[in-house]
């Protein structure tokens, strides 16, 4: 019996060998998770902008605060109760969102034409007066509920009060007596090109950008040497985990419980804020029955530790040394995961609708470099097992903390005073 042919002759085997060989190839080259962002100007105003989300166009508009420690002023919380309202009766898909350092203007459409038509409605919506009765049914509205929780301020209230009281006069921008004359100056201070910062993405982004450079114009001229949220600081401004210090003295005993403890850390335009994240995630990790947060900002972020049960007045130290004895016994594998999982996280999250919207919004809110992604994970890879147990046990230091009096203390302070 003959044998039977080959299946492929001498060539084709090598042209298989060939194509395997580069599918292999294509296969093993390193693929970035992090989009591409790009970053122009349009009417002297920053523009931030990405091609590489698949999600219908979105176009955010940040106006920069006046500076604000953990929670907005009032006048801030109901000029956008005011704009929601307004906003409410657009036909326009138009939402607010307020941060404690900017407020946020979100505009979706189906289409970038679509978006486009809206642009127009963008000054009159945000810069038009608002009504005088309007203006003091919020007020009325807001002082009726500042009544009730007058004798029970949460803790956070009270931490950032006392926060507020530490900035110098001219950055204390939260006024003591709510009028509507103040919510009025801060919508004419707020609403302007000169604290305005633009983040777009969509596929389809010139219709846009055409309409948008019409509708900036109606913002009025850029002012000279604003307070912008990116503003410039020195090195010795920027706290690291491992060089803070309290900025008060440590209660003795006999006062009452604070309220809360906190600890200034690195803000997102210091090449330490990934540390910073990761340190305050694997503490609070660490730390079930306390209500600890991190409160980022653009040169300084706020570690929080609330004591909403108002135990003894060394409740910290009592935190502090259980944590202590649950990271030593913490494997080092253990301290690599964490750092591996919130990198997980992040990329996850990206797949996720308006998910790079929204990371493109603080990249451009406080002007972080456009690689800012890909940095953030290489200095998270880079951390050895040591690094990141020594710096989170330095942070986990007592008198790196400040501690906000309980209220009681303050009221009787007050009452003292000639």
């Amino acid at each position: 019996m003959a044998p039977r042919p080959p299946l492929f002759n001498r060539r084709q085997l090598n042209l298989i060998i060939f194509v395997i060989a580069a599918v292999i190839a294509l296969l093993s080259i390193p693929t970035s998770p992090w989009p591409e962002f790009q970053r122009s100007v349009l009417r002297q105003v920053p523009l931030s902008y990405s091609t590489a989300s698949a999600q219908p166009p979105e176009l955010r508009l940040s106006f920069a605060l006046p500076q604000q420690t953990l929670l907005p002023a009032d006048a801030a919380e109901l000029l956008q109760l005011l704009l929601e309202q307004r906003l409410a009766q657009t036909a326009s898909a138009f939402k607010s969102n307020l941060h404690r350092d900017r407020l946020t203007l979100t505009i979706t459409a189906t289409s970038p034409a679509l978006l486009a038509l809206a642009l127009p409605q963008l000054a009159p919506l945000l810069r038009q007066p608002f009504e005088p009765e309007a203006l003091i049914q919020v007020i009325k509205q807001h002082r009726a509920q500042q009544h009730l929780d007058r004798n029970q301020p949460s803790p956070l209230q009270s931490a950032d009060d006392w926060l507020q009281e530490q900035l110098p006069p001219s950055k204390n921008q939260k006024p003591n007596n709510l009028t509507d004359a103040a919510i009025t100056q801060l919508q004419q201070q707020l609403f302007n090109r000169t604290q305005l910062r633009l983040s777009l993405t969509g596929s389809e982004l010139e219709p846009i950008t055409a309409a948008l450079s019409a509708a900036l114009e109606q913002f009025g001229p850029i002012q000279s040497d604003p307070e912008q949220p990116n503003e410039k600081q020195s090195d010795q401004e920027h706290p690291s985990p491992n060089n803070t210090r309290a900025t008060t003295q440590r209660p003795s005993a006999i006062d009452l419980s604070p309220v809360a403890a906190l600890q200034p850390l690195a803000g997102r335009q210091s090449p330490l804020f990934p540390q910073t994240v990761l340190l305050s995630r694997l503490a609070e990790a660490l730390t079930p029955e306390a209500t600890l947060r991190l409160y980022p900002g653009s040169q300084t972020s706020w570690l929080v530790w609330l004591n909403p049960l108002q135990t003894s007045s060394h409740w910290l130290e009592e935190q502090i040394t259980q944590i202590q004895q649950r990271l030593a016994a913490m494997k080092d594998w253990e301290l690599e995961r964490a750092g591996d999982d919130l990198l997980d996280q992040l990329e996850q999250r990206l797949e996720e609708p308006g998910v790079i919207a929204e990371q493109l919004e603080v990249i451009a809110f406080y002007q972080l470099p456009l690689d800012y992604l890909p940095q953030f994970e290489a200095t998270i890879a880079g951390l050895t097992r040591a690094e990141i147990r020594q710096q989170l046990l330095g942070l986990l230091q007592p008198e790196r903390f400040s501690y906000p009096p309980t209220l009681a203390t303050r009221l009787n302070n007050a009452a003292s005073k000639p």
